[in-house]
């Protein structure tokens, strides 16, 4: 049996670094981006971002899928507007979650 992760769809929006931001852009295709998604209510959940744009520059928005590396909880559910944190903690980003796939398993 495999475990088959769950898997987010968020629109993300990078703040611009006069507004405290990225100063470089991030490559969601590589693989290596890995922020933490918060609620408003400070839930949070690691993700690493997979699909998107070759890369989205500070001040910009893309639609990105993300891979979920902890408990999604019941906050990633559509519509639900998250922080984008750095793991240093810095708040970088907004974004809104479109959609979630959740974990299955395959024989």
């Amino acid at each position: 049996m495999t475990l088959v992760s769950d898997f987010i769809e968020i629109l993300v929006t990078l703040l611009t670094p006069e507004a405290g931001g990225r100063t470089s852009p991030i490559t969601p295709r590589e693989g290596t981006y890995r922020p933490i998604l918060r609620s408003q209510h400070g839930e949070r959940a690691r993700v690493r971002f997979l699909e998107g744009p070759p890369q989205i520059a500070p001040g910009d928005a893309a639609l990105v899928v993300a891979e979920v590396e902890s408990d999604p909880s019941a906050v990633l559910i559509a519509g639900v507007e998250l922080d984008l944190i750095e793991p240093d903690g810095r708040l970088v980003g907004l974004s809104t979650a479109v959609r979630l796939w959740r974990a299955a398993v395959s024989a």
